[in-house]
């Protein structure tokens, strides 16, 4: 069996801006992935993935709690880096989730616990302690100029 983190993003935010920015920053770009995550928590229009240098994500930082680091594995730095500055280059993202789960098979798993944080709230322990089957996601602040955009689009 092998871990397989398991990456949401809505729609919109998955443009070839993002994958550059994610290739850059992490060294891997993002993967779209044919298993979704089925939550209240993850939009239906949103694109799956997975950030995967290796065959699984056994060794990668995100829900592997106290491990030691392995060589060549992607950095809590530049981990933080990514999911901080990601609003600065993909202008529609207000959500990022990740889901930890074990050998998925089916086409839709879903989160045995689920909870939330905003950006502001996300620290190296954070990543660390994602459990397998939890979900985790991560909410960024809407700008004025989100809410503008916002307000066009109702009163068309």
């Amino acid at each position: 069996m092998c871990a397989t983190n398991l990456w949401s993003i809505n729609a919109a935010a998955f443009t070839p801006e993002f994958t550059r920015f994610t290739a850059d920053t992490l060294g891997v770009a993002p993967a779209p992935s044919e298993v979704n995550i089925s939550s209240g928590r993850v939009r239906n229009l949103s694109t799956a993935f997975t950030l995967t240098r290796r065959m699984c994500d056994c060794d990668t930082l995100v829900g592997r709690r106290n491990d030691s680091p392995v060589d060549g594995e992607i950095s809590a730095q530049e981990w933080l880096t990514w999911l901080r500055e990601l609003p600065s280059h993909v202008p529609h993202v207000s959500r990022i989730a990740v889901m930890r789960a074990w050998s998925p098979e089916d086409d839709v798993i879903a989160p045995t616990r689920a909870c939330g944080i905003r950006i502001d709230e996300l620290s190296e322990d954070v990543l660390r302690d994602i459990r397998d089957d939890n979900l985790l996601t991560i909410d960024y602040p809407r700008t004025a100029q989100d809410s503008q955009q916002g307000e066009k689009m109702i009163t068309r």
